[in-house]
């Protein structure tokens, strides 16, 4: 007989590590960045994008305050920063369902795959969130990390029923 602690245990171990599967064809589509201002530091290889910024690609959707763009080699972008009261980030996976994600700061660092969502920390995807202070998202390895500090705990909402369907493609609703 498993105990509610262990089964408990186990349902969230499975909420966490589902494989998020991203759209695989938005990597392939233009960027489109749409802000009040820019300033491009070419010493410092930076770009950034300042109020009311919006980035579109594919179904991916980003709104920030400000968004730094950062390279540290010769060629294309290393590292994508942005922040805001929250910054959003919205996406269609591939199997139809979205994913909402928001914090004061989400850092990108594209050479190692890698989310890092800090500062009221949220990934939301149907019924099911999860909050804290950090939250790192390993692309490669589809590992998801939440923690939390000075007192405060990470939380976690899912829907029981939902458990099994996570890598199924999203249903209609009527």
């Amino acid at each position: 007989m498993v105990s509610t602690s262990t089964s408990l245990k186990w349902c969230l171990l499975a909420l966490c590590l589902q494989p998020v599967m991203a759209k695989q064809s938005d990597y392939k589509q233009k960027v489109y960045v749409d802000s009040v201002r820019q300033v491009a530091e070419l010493n410092d290889n930076r770009l950034t994008f300042l109020d009311d910024v919006v980035i579109r690609q594919g179904t991916i959707e980003i709104h920030a305050d400000k968004v730094e763009v950062i390279r540290h080699g010769d060629k294309g972008a290393d590292e994508m920063i942005a922040t805001g009261r929250p910054a959003r980030f919205h996406q269609v996976l591939d199997n139809g369902k979205p994913v909402d994600a928001q914090a004061n700061r989400l850092s990108y660092k594209l050479k190692e795959r890698m989310v890092l969502l800090t500062g009221n920390a949220r990934i939301k995807q149907s019924d099911n969130e999860i909050s804290g202070d950090q939250i790192r998202y390993d692309i490669q390895k589809q590992q998801m990390v939440a923690e939390s500090s000075g007192g405060s705990r990470v939380k976690t909402i899912f829907l029981p029923d939902e458990m099994g369907s996570f890598d199924q493609p999203a249903q209609e609703k009527p």
